[in-house]
């Protein structure tokens, strides 16, 4: 009896050990209600007891082979998050950064100027936060 115990108490523990999915919410990216493809990146992020924290590429390695999605001057990109973040900042992907400015309502206004363009979104909630990035062209 009691090693039927001992066992039954190791499947629960091991059980417990398993990451699961414990990842930030899923992002939606849409210029004209076409969805664009985007790579989540570094994100940490943690629920009921048990956390992540995954480290990623920079956001030019993350869409390294994906086409860029092409926008028409000064598009207007719609956000929308499964849960919606506390905060997010977005930017062009420039060297070994972005240029990160708030964004409002859920919308990024894109580049006027024509050429191809490395986004990264970083989004904060209070289970925690996540890089994702995306790549367009300008037309």
């Amino acid at each position: 009896m009691k090693n039927r115990w001992l066992w039954l108490l190791i499947a629960v523990w091991l059980s417990g050990c398993q990451s699961g999915d414990i990842q930030p919410p899923d992002l939606r990216l849409a210029v004209d209600g076409e969805t664009i493809d985007h790579r989540l990146g570094t994100y940490t992020w943690s629920t009921g007891g048990r956390g992540v924290v995954a480290d990623a590429a920079a956001p030019p390695l993350l869409v390294k082979n994906m086409n860029p999605y092409p926008v028409a001057p000064g598009a207007k990109l719609h956000l929308q998050f499964d849960d919606r973040p506390l905060t997010i900042e977005a930017g062009v992907w420039n060297g070994g950064d972005a240029d990160w400015r708030p964004v409002q309502n859920g919308i990024i206004t894109l580049p006027e100027k024509k050429g191809a363009y490395i986004y990264a979104i970083h989004a904060s909630w209070k289970k925690g936060d996540a890089i994702y990035a995306f790549f367009i062209e300008v037309r």
